[in-house]
């Protein structure tokens, strides 16, 4: 069992002053990049929990990205609600769908289950597209507001009205959410989330309620991919069509594959790499794909466990060869 004073402990604490005190340090532009890769690790983070953990791979998480993103737009545009009602809706629907979906989906295993999140992602994505009067259509939607300011103790207030005061709320909701993942899977509830992942029949045998728990897990993580699309609408001010597509699913799985499915580092380490490398390389659009694509293809085909799942292999050899001294 880890104590809070073990390697680990100190790794994430370094980690977080280091996201805290970098945009000190860099422009707007690098800012805005880190703030990107912080709402792709929550998305990233939410797909794990159903696949790295659970077992059940999801190809159909933009859509609820797409819903939490479409949900806080057109509560706060055209229904003029207060941004944090129409954030918590917009995350609360995502579950809501998730919940919805995956009451039939999650009783197929295999490729079945794989077609039927791809087939919701689809459809999401062509109702985004062809509902012009209400998602706005080709043209997206506009005016996404930002959070409302936050009063500080000596009078003044935090206005999130700056890349790097917006980077600082995404940042919040990414340690946030990564906390839940933790207490979540150190659980009982992500104990057998772990079980069913490794035998889903020999958990049914010792009586856990395999489908209830996938439900749970896949209700969870849609709503964790709502909190993703929401700050991304927020952040962007803009969305269009496109955060709904199903190919926004296939680049959280190569996060996963390249960072490393169940672990809990393996979401911000795989989306830091395929996120940073492209954008200091400074290529092309159309080869940023090919790039993530030969990256994809090296981790699997090499390491595809991905870096921390490697890494944690490689520690946990050397630990056990030299002992606990």
């Amino acid at each position: 069992m880890r104590t809070p004073g073990s390697p680990s402990a100190f790794a994430w604490a370094a980690a977080l002053a280091l996201a805290v005190i970098i945009p000190f340090f860099t422009g707007d532009y690098v800012t805005s990049i880190l703030t990107l890769i912080c709402i792709w690790s929550i998305m990233a983070m939410s797909l794990n929990l159903i696949y790295g953990y659970t077992g059940q791979l999801s190809l159909g998480h933009s859509a609820f990205l797409g819903i939490g993103a479409y949900a806080l737009g057109l509560m706060a545009v055209k229904l003029h609600l207060g941004f944090w009602p129409a954030f918590f809706t917009a995350s609360g629907l995502s579950a809501l769908f998730g919940f919805l979906i995956g009451i039939p989906a999650l009783r197929l295993r295999g490729p079945y289950f794989v077609l039927v999140t791809l087939g919701f992602a689809c459809i999401i994505g062509v109702i985004v597209l062809a509902w012009v009067d209400f998602t706005g259509g080709a043209n997206g939607l506009a005016g996404m507001p930002r959070p409302n300011p936050l009063p500080l103790p000596w009078g003044g207030r935090f206005a999130f009205d700056t890349v790097r005061h917006m980077y600082y709320f995404v940042l919040f909701f990414l340690v946030l959410i990564a906390f839940l993942c933790h207490r979540i899977i150190h659980s009982l509830l992500g104990r057998t989330f772990i079980a069913i992942s490794q035998d889903e029949n020999l958990a049914e045998s010792l009586g856990i309620n395999t489908m209830g728990k996938k439900l749970m897990s896949f209700t969870v993580s849609a709503a964790f991919a709502g909190v993703a699309g929401a700050l991304y609408a927020s952040y962007n001010v803009v969305i269009s069509p496109d955060v709904a597509y199903f190919t926004r699913g296939m680049d959280v799985v190569a996060c996963l594959v390249v960072g490393g499915a169940g672990t809990q580092a393996g979401p911000i380490v795989g989306t830091l790499v395929l996120m940073s490398i492209p954008e200091a390389l400074q290529i092309a659009s159309h080869l940023k794909t090919l790039i993530i694509g030969v990256i994809l293809l090296l981790f699997v085909i090499f390491l595809p466990s991905g870096i921390a799942g490697g890494f944690k292999a490689v520690f946990g050899r050397s630990r056990s060869i030299t002992g606990p001294g």
